[in-house]
């Protein structure tokens, strides 16, 4: 059986204050980003919410790299995230891998 997120809930403490909640809407091998109206620092403090079909899986990271750029006349800023350790990023981590595997599966050779 496929770990689930919400079998596990994560917990705000008091030190997760004044952090942005920063929504992830695509993963690939070579890392993660995140596309925000709102710039980032290197080294800022991110909560990453990855939401795979009905599961949803929130954990920490940090930005460790940052851009930006004009779209459509708005300034967007792009950011590179490397993951901290904890409980909830390898769960995460393994309801990814099980959510990518089971993908693969589906897919026509």
């Amino acid at each position: 059986m496929a770990p689930s997120c919400e079998e596990t809930p994560y917990t705000h403490t008091d030190q997760d204050a004044g952090m942005r909640v920063v929504q992830v809407d695509s993963l690939s091998l070579c890392g993660l980003s995140f596309v925000s109206l709102h710039a980032y620092s290197i080294g800022a403090p991110v909560w990453i919410r990855i939401r795979l079909g009905a599961k949803t899986c929130q954990f920490k990271g940090v930005v460790r790299r940052a851009g930006a750029a004009v779209h459509a006349g708005r300034m967007q800023h792009v950011c590179g995230v490397q993951f901290t350790r904890s409980q909830q990023t390898a769960h995460a981590v393994a309801v990814v891998s099980s959510f990518m595997e089971t993908a693969s599966l589906r897919r026509p050779n």
